[in-house]
């Protein structure tokens, strides 16, 4: 049971408790990356926290431990914290054992929306984990979803303590570099075509990394040799520079809440095939080229061929400027001052 519940963050001032069952670790480095970044958004704006790690991956006893702690925390943390911040479904269940704090949640897509097949349907236990977590949303101060779909599927009486915030972006650490430049950095051809597919867990039926696959061997029928990078585990400090030596980035999902791997893309002017899911439609208005396709490889091949032919950047860099993580940052503030 060691570690299963632990502070990863502490700081004697802290006035919020985060409370998150995502958080980077050494054999695990992009796992709740965007946690982290968004929290040390947050620090740099002067707020003081402490950060509680929910491992749930390692074992699901550490959320009845994670609701133990907090149903004791009702008394011996009482006025510690002016707030507590989760992240995640799970780990709000657990948190709402505490009394006497307002409470506020960020969901992810799939906490309100459901996990997905390949096919797009969500199979019966994802279903009622979601009707859960909507229906228990009632129960907290406020809280934030990452789209405007997720939104809308919770219950009215959340929805009207609900606020849309998807996650920001580093404009310094993602933003355009030479191709050529980055190729010979990484040792890759700067003839060959490549195209990034970027997620945490690529391999989870959501996802459709077989749909991506797809879609890269016909269109390279067409045009010839194409790579499909899987980036899943790497080194997060190198995903920037895949960004600037990449052609594109296909996205496949079935399900997202606002996908991080878009808007980095964006921010890195790389060029964006992708299938509707969560905001993608909305982060996509405005940006050239960009293609938003059907969930079909045909489609898929058809925006690819056109994309790796030619081979130019986008405008996406300018178009994304509204996601840069200090304007997110306030606009989560803003969410803890309603909440008290």
């Amino acid at each position: 049971m060691d570690g299963l519940v632990e502070f990863v963050r502490t700081d004697p001032g802290a006035e919020v408790l985060v409370v998150t069952n995502m958080w980077p670790e050494p054999h695990r480095p992009v796992y709740g990356i965007h946690v982290q970044r968004q929290i040390e958004s947050l620090r740099r704006t002067g707020l003081r926290c402490d950060v509680l790690y929910v491992r749930g991956y390692r074992s699901a006893l550490a959320y009845p431990l994670a609701a133990a702690r907090f149903l004791w925390s009702s008394v011996g943390w009482r006025r510690r914290y002016r707030l507590i911040h989760a992240y995640s479904g799970e780990t709000a269940l657990a948190v709402r054992f505490h009394l006497g704090t307002p409470i506020v949640v960020s969901y992810c897509g799939d906490d309100l929306l459901g996990d997905r097949r390949e096919d797009g349907s969500i199979p019966f236990a994802s279903r009622v984990r979601s009707r859960v977590l909507r229906l228990h949303a009632e129960l907290l101060t406020r809280t934030i979803t990452k789209s405007a779909e997720m939104d809308r599927v919770l219950p009215a009486a959340a929805r009207r303590r609900n606020t849309v915030v998807p996650n920001g972006v580093d404009p310094e650490l993602f933003h355009p570099r030479p191709r050529d430049e980055v190729r010979e950095e990484l040792g890759w051809a700067a003839d060959e075509r490549v195209v990034l597919f970027s997620a945490t867990k690529p391999y989870s039926a959501a996802k459709r990394l077989a749909l991506a696959e797809r879609a890269c061997a016909l269109a390279a029928s067409q045009i010839g040799p194409i790579r499909l990078e899987v980036v899943s585990e790497r080194d997060p400090a190198t995903v920037p520079l895949l960004m600037s030596a990449a052609d594109c980035l296909l996205s496949t999902s079935a399900v997202e809440g606002s996908p991080n791997s878009v808007k980095e893309a964006l921010m890195c002017n790389l060029p964006v095939v992708a299938t509707p899911a969560g905001d993608i439609e909305e982060l996509l208005e405005g940006v050239t080229p960009a293609w938003l396709c059907p969930p079909r490889e045909d489609a898929l091949a058809a925006a690819l061929v056109e994309c790796l032919s030619e081979r130019r950047r986008s405008n996406g860099r300018e178009v994304a400027a509204r996601l840069g993580e200090e304007a997110i940052a306030r606009r989560v503030l803003e969410v803890y001052e309603a909440a008290g």
